[in-house]
């Protein structure tokens, strides 16, 4: 288990990611698929820059 900020570190060393805010479990999947296909809206606001 790593815990980063770092979005590019988590894409090269994860094979699952978990995306929390709040400390709220709001998304976790595969890495290649929760970067490329979020299926939640505040995760993809969260990897786009949109907030955080």
């Amino acid at each position: 288990v790593i815990v980063t900020h770092n979005m590019q570190q988590a894409t090269r060393i994860s094979d699952k990611t978990g995306f929390f805010l709040h400390g709220e479990v709001i998304e976790f999947d595969e890495t290649e698929k929760l970067f490329s296909m979020p299926a939640n809206k505040k995760t993809e606001d969260y990897i786009t820059g949109r907030f955080g």
